[in-house]
């Protein structure tokens, strides 16, 4: 397995943990109890091979993190049912923290934050929703297009996997030919959802698919009553920011080296918004 998820719990504390050795990290995705035996469970699980440990935490309790020498890097308001969280991470190598692309990664998301957030408006109708049958067409589609990904999203099983989690899926097709796709992996606990995986066939790209497939993603969560929206994508990415940026998303901030993607360990940016 590319990742492993353990609930560790004591008399005091329990922490849901992901060991993700492909991206050198471990993920704090929620926790509970007494904060001081909380952290004393996250540093007895870091291993030799962690290079970053993320947490995703109680706003409450930054102060907290901060004092155990956690940094904060970016917010999504309203994650936890209404309730603010912030990403808190230590870094455990020398280089892990540094970037030499910071520059031009704050180029451009200041370029994309100057511009004029206004989009016209997205038909959503030529999206599909997946099922279970479209599963090697996604697959296919995204060995082609995310040849480096933080997630095997390119194995037809760990696609069934997630979709039968409750991940959807949705995709546009030109000629019968499955040309782009995305998704959102949705957390019922708090009312969330990531929307992710986002992929358009080289030949395609360009002609608006990936916000057709945004807005039909926000249409579905938003019936089903998710409240909170969010993202990370590439920082490099241009179009990708840029999308997000014209369906009315909030920009949260930056995720250091925070996983591999592309081109190798890059920068992400968090961007969010609310459906109500």
């Amino acid at each position: 397995m590319i990742y492993v998820i353990k609930e560790i719990r004591t008399d005091t504390a329990s922490v849901q943990l992901v060991e993700d050795r492909f991206n050198k990290r471990i993920r704090i995705d929620d926790y509970s109890g007494d904060l001081e035996n909380v952290i004393q469970i996250i540093r007895q699980h870091r291993s030799d091979w962690t290079e970053k440990t993320i947490v995703k935490a109680r706003a409450k309790d930054l102060v907290h993190f901060i004092a155990h020498n956690f940094i904060h890097e970016a917010d999504i308001p309203g994650y936890f049912l209404g309730e603010d969280m912030a990403f808190m991470v230590q870094f455990h190598t020398p280089d892990r923290p540094f970037n030499n692309k910071a520059t031009f990664e704050k180029m451009i998301i200041d370029q994309i934050l100057s511009s004029d957030q206004s989009s016209s408006i997205i038909e959503t109708k030529e999206v599909k929703l997946a099922g279970v049958k479209d599963i090697p067409r996604l697959a296919s589609l995204y060995s082609k297009t995310l040849k480096i990904y933080p997630t095997p999203i390119s194995d037809p099983d760990h696609i069934a996997d997630t979709m039968e989690k409750g991940t959807i899926y949705v995709y546009m097709e030109e000629n019968e030919l499955l040309v782009s796709a995305a998704s959102a992996e949705i957390n019922r606990t708090y009312n969330n959802a990531e929307l992710t995986d986002c992929a358009t066939l080289e030949h395609v790209q360009g002609k608006g698919h990936i916000k057709k497939l945004l807005k039909r993603l926000e249409e579905i969560l938003e019936n089903q009553d998710i409240t909170c929206l969010y993202t990370i994508a590439r920082s490099e990415s241009v179009a990708m920011n840029k999308a997000f940026y014209q369906l009315g998303y909030t920009y949260g901030g930056r995720l250091t080296n925070n996983c591999m993607i592309y081109s190798g360990l890059e920068d992400m940016n968090v961007w969010y918004k609310f459906t109500k």
